[in-house]
């Protein structure tokens, strides 16, 4: 049996290198977040959480969401802390550059997992896999979502619970219960199985206890206290997901109770981790994540490329880095091919079926003409009530009051340059009539960008 801790002296050139491995998978992250925006290809959500955090304290409210205050949506107080961004950069943009910091952060706490056991290259290694896990980059180049602040909270919590930081396992939870309710459910399981998981150690099942009181009494006091005091009458939409006998209805695809897809999926992930995490104990606190994913009839949900991903994800990680000193201890030979088969399975799952979609997020290079639609939409006044459709949303989002429909808005704009086949077949005929009634008249005709704006 190998020990546990396999240095005890530290090795600055190592963490210097994590630091460079993080500094260098930001950077990369925030290119593709950036590009993919740049060439209009971001989607509702950036706009839905520019409009939410911009107002922060005149509503807190996005236009796409109904208008309504974001806590009846969501419980994410969290989304406070990225306020600065969307100011510093007048925003989308700077809710992809926070993205990107996020998700490369959890490369830290899965680090600190495995220098603990294992051989430093080795551990460095393991970072390595987890920089290029390929649903963590879709995570962080696609659009921002509340979601984006779990994968290293939940990476931190399990690194404290590892290394038996009572407090900063503590402090972590609550962090979490701050970015999702469905967090709270996490807790309460995480909390409970490092409870049982303590046997005769007290400090341990202490630490679980409040883990899961966290959880308990942060659905208590979302579920019973702040939604009914905002509005008691409002539904809770995310429940739509586990309504069964609501499939005909289902908006993103029905995947069936026997379908493989499920099997797929958790076959997708598991491969580029060579399947380590299921050697690990830590594995378990996936699974309120995967049970989220899995247990709904939507195939959104099962898609890599979503956001939905970041409830298992930093688990997940955190149980590979353990996984691996499980198989290390067995054979250090096998531990190192299974880092080579990560590391071969994580680039050929980019390559060929990256979540990122690449061909589509990604299908070309921003051009002149983008930066000049972009432009254009900012001389809109921002307190002008607007009505778009497709990718121009996500450009909209310091615009209180711009949404995806168009229902006589003081402006409308029409995306004539994504697909202008079907712009000419749709939205000219509609232009025409619009202008030909005198209801509007056309302010600007640029660069396939078509604005309209209210007589």
């Amino acid at each position: 049996m190998k020990p546990l801790t396999v240095a005890a002296r530290p090795l600055w050139g190592w963490t210097l290198a994590v630091a460079a491995l993080y500094l260098i998978l930001a950077a990369v992250y925030a290119h593709l977040g950036i590009w993919r925006y740049d060439i209009f290809r971001a989607g509702v959500d950036d706009c839905i959480f520019t409009q939410v955090i911009n107002g922060a304290f005149s509503g807190f409210s996005a236009t796409l969401e109904g208008s309504v205050n974001h806590f009846l949506i969501h419980f994410s107080p969290i989304l406070i802390a990225a306020l600065p961004f969307v100011r510093a950069l007048d925003g989308a943009r700077g809710l992809v550059v926070l993205q990107a910091l996020l998700a490369a952060a959890t490369v830290f706490p899965v680090w600190g997992i495995a220098a603990a056991r294992l051989p430093k290259w080795l551990a460095f290694l393991v970072a390595a896999v987890a920089a290029s896990y390929p649903p963590l980059s879709a995570q962080a180049a696609g659009d921002f979502h509340e979601l984006a602040f779990a994968p290293p909270l939940a990476a931190a919590l399990v690194w404290a619970v590892d290394r038996r930081a009572w407090r900063i396992a503590v402090a972590a939870a609550l962090a979490l219960a701050m970015v999702k309710e469905d967090q709270f459910v996490s807790l309460a399981f995480i909390g409970v199985v490092v409870a049982a998981l303590g046997r005769g150690d007290r400090a341990q099942r202490t630490c679980g206890i409040w883990i899961a009181a966290i959880g308990v009494a942060g659905a208590v006091f979302y579920f019973g206290i702040l939604r009914p005091w905002i509005d008691p009458h409002f539904p809770y939409f995310s429940l739509h997901f586990y309504q069964w006998w609501r499939f005909p209805a289902t908006p993103a695809g029905f995947v069936g109770p026997f379908s493989a897809a499920r099997a797929q999926y958790l076959f997708a992930i598991l491969v580029p981790l060579a399947f380590l995490p299921l050697g690990s104990r830590y594995a378990l606190f996936a699974l309120p994540g995967l049970a989220e994913v899995l247990l709904s009839h939507e195939g959104i949900t099962m898609a890599l490329g979503a956001h939905y991903t970041a409830t298992w994800s930093g688990y997940l990680l955190c149980a590979f880095a353990d996984g691996t000193y499980t198989l290390y201890c067995l054979s250090d030979v096998l531990a190192k091919g299974a880092m080579a088969f990560a590391l071969l399975a994580s680039f050929w799952t980019s390559r060929y079926f990256s979540p990122i979609a690449p061909g589509y997020a990604l299908y070309r290079a921003p051009t002149e003409a983008d930066a000049a639609r972009e432009r254009e939409l900012l001389t809109l006044p921002r307190g002008a009530s607007i009505g778009t459709g497709g990718f121009v949303i996500a450009h909209l989002g310091m615009f209180p009051h711009a949404t995806i429909a168009m229902n006589g808005q003081d402006y409308l704009i029409f995306d004539g340059f994504s697909d202008p086949a079907a712009s000419r077949a749709g939205d000219w005929p509609k232009i025409a009539e619009l202008v030909a009634s005198g209801a509007y008249a056309k302010v600007s005709s640029r660069d396939g960008l078509i604005v309209l704006k209210k007589r």
